[in-house]
């Protein structure tokens, strides 16, 4: 992790938190007072505002956002909204870092949130990968100026048709038919 939080400011947060705003899901406050009461397990917690790519994720809305009460992700097993489970994880894994992400209103200006928000390390990406995504950003790219291309290729089409220009429809239209071929030549068509 970059950013170092201590036990003392993440139970310092919560109180907070819980003092001023209201949980959707009334045992997710639980865990939450549960998580402040064990400092074994505060110490291997980490609030975190992007937390897709973790292993172990609890993610706890506050009354005042449209989002799920309560998340729980657990690499290679169902999310479930039961906090039970998460309490049980708890339990039996303390020892492993937990990511908590927490919506509530303001979230994004909030200072409190912000002082105990942690960011990941950056991890340096696979080449492979990296080498895919390339690919994957250039097709992307390609497909969309060729959609561009047949766009304006078909409006000119349209113009031609719409002034009842003979001769321009032609020409738009012999355009269109080429592109449209140059398409498919790739693909042995």
């Amino acid at each position: 992790m970059g950013t170092i939080v201590s036990v003392a400011e993440k139970k310092h947060f919560l109180r907070w938190f819980l003092a001023n705003y209201d949980l959707q899901s009334r045992e997710a406050e639980m865990l939450l007072r549960y998580m402040m009461t064990r400092e074994n397990v505060l110490q291997r917690v980490h609030f975190v505002d992007n937390f897709r790519h973790f292993s172990r994720v609890i993610v706890i809305s506050t009354t005042c956002v449209h989002v799920a009460p309560f998340r729980f992700y657990r690499r290679n097993k169902p999310v479930t909204t039961d906090v039970e489970q998460a309490f049980i994880d708890l339990y039996q894994h303390p020892d492993e870092d937990i990511y908590v992400g927490l919506f509530f209103k303001e979230r994004s200006t909030c200072p409190e949130f912000a002082a105990v928000l942690e960011e990941p390390a950056r991890t340096e990406m696979d080449p492979a990968v990296r080498e895919l995504l390339s690919l994957q950003a250039e097709w992307v790219i390609d497909q969309a100026l060729r959609a561009h291309c047949r766009k304006q290729l078909m409006k000119a089409v349209d113009e031609a048709l719409d002034s009842g220009d003979r001769t321009a429809f032609i020409i738009a239209s012999k355009k269109l038919i080429e592109f449209d071929q140059s398409e498919l030549a790739p693909l042995g068509i």
